[in-house]
């Protein structure tokens, strides 16, 4: 059995408590370690008040989970008014995104043409100060090269894919790449078929050809998994990938591309957790006695 550790999962807002607790009893089991949980916000009337119910129930199931590090991240800021901040900053995410697919008061998303507004820049600044870092996914490349002049910290994108194999808004180009590498950045990889493939044809194959497509141009450092489940209709996702218990097929396929069990282990779980601890954003000797 594997190790796994996942930048990018949207459980928190899609299931009920009771749900959850099975959810996760079975992650555990698979062996699962970390979940980055990401409160999506788009669409919906959530405010400070609702995520930080969403963190309380956190803290809960970290204490009932022992053996699984669950971490609270927003997906799509977009809602905050100045009186937020303070309040945002005192749920500790370790990580929120400016926007979803559109634009909005702080950067443009991936489907929209604006950039990083002077709110967004004093958003990053805050946040940052804060070491609360700022995901780059779902921001459009101007936002993106943008935020690359602003920040002060590793270049962090929580669940993207590769623009040069599949051209997708959504995905990043070898140069954004390049940046977050260059950055000691970290980029996890969703398995969403509409970012990898042709619909209904990706499979666990066709994932590690993306980790091998990296690993070839930039090294293995940097990439892990960013699964984005339950952000992701299950017909979108790949054939044989419906859960984290198969997500060991992912790594035979890197297997059998030749790569060796320290690489496939920095793939799935060790990358991340890495990246986690060199900024400071976990620390595995928390008791919750």
């Amino acid at each position: 059995m594997i190790n796994i550790a996942d930048s990018h999962n949207d459980f928190m807002t899609k299931i009920t408590a009771k749900e959850k607790d099975c959810y996760l009893s079975q992650c555990q089991k698979v062996g699962v370690k970390i979940i980055s949980c990401a409160i999506f916000t788009t669409n919906s009337k959530l405010n400070i008040s609702d995520i930080s119910n969403f963190n309380n129930e956190l803290t809960t199931l970290n204490k009932k989970f022992k053996d699984l590090t669950l971490l609270l991240s927003i997906e799509d800021i977009g809602f905050i008014k100045e009186s937020d901040i303070k309040k945002l900053i005192k749920l500790r995410p370790i990580c929120c995104t400016l926007t979803w697919n559109f634009d909005n008061q702080l950067a443009g998303g991936a489907l929209g043409g604006k950039s990083i507004t002077k709110f967004g820049e004093e958003v990053i600044h805050r946040l940052e100060n804060e070491n609360i870092f700022v995901d780059t996914a779902h921001m459009n490349k101007k936002s993106f090269w943008k935020f690359c002049k602003l920040t002060k910290k590793p270049i962090y994108n929580s669940h993207s894919n590769i623009y040069d194999l599949k051209r997708h808004k959504r995905n990043l180009t070898d140069k954004q790449i390049e940046m977050i590498v260059k950055s000691k950045g970290y980029l996890g990889l969703t398995i969403y078929d509409k970012f990898v493939g042709k619909e209904g044809k990706v499979d666990s194959k066709t994932i590690a050809l993306q980790f091998d497509y990296l690993i070839k141009k930039f090294g293995y450092k940097n990439f892990g998994f960013g699964t984005d489940f339950y952000g992701i209709d299950t017909n979108n996702l790949p054939k044989d990938i419906k859960s984290y218990e198969e997500i060991e097929k992912i790594a035979r396929e890197l297997k059998k591309l030749g790569y060796s069990e320290k690489i496939i282990e920095c793939i799935t779980y060790k990358n991340y957790e890495d990246f986690l601890k060199r900024n400071n954003l976990i620390s595995f000797e928390v008791s919750y006695d």
